[in-house]
């Protein structure tokens, strides 16, 4: 969790690195998630999601996530 915020703040920050691992760590995820969509549109909606998920990350608070315990009292 600690290397998610990290990588988020660098990115956020402008940090090129941060960025490219961030897309390496989700791109299975968008991949597996598209498996069953048509080869010609896999490609094109691959790409809206990496470009989704960097402007998430951009707009991301990570002062905002609770901690263990916030959260467990949240779920109650």
């Amino acid at each position: 969790m600690k290397e998610w915020r990290m990588l988020i703040e660098r990115s956020q920050k402008g940090d090129e690195e941060s960025t490219l691992k961030i897309i390496g760590k989700i791109e299975p995820k968008i991949r597996k998630s598209l498996y069953q969509t048509d080869v010609q549109e896999r490609e094109n909606l691959e790409q809206e999601l990496r470009i989704k998920t960097m402007k998430v990350v951009q707009s991301f608070d990570t002062q905002k996530v609770p901690g263990f315990w916030e959260w467990l009292d949240e779920a109650k």
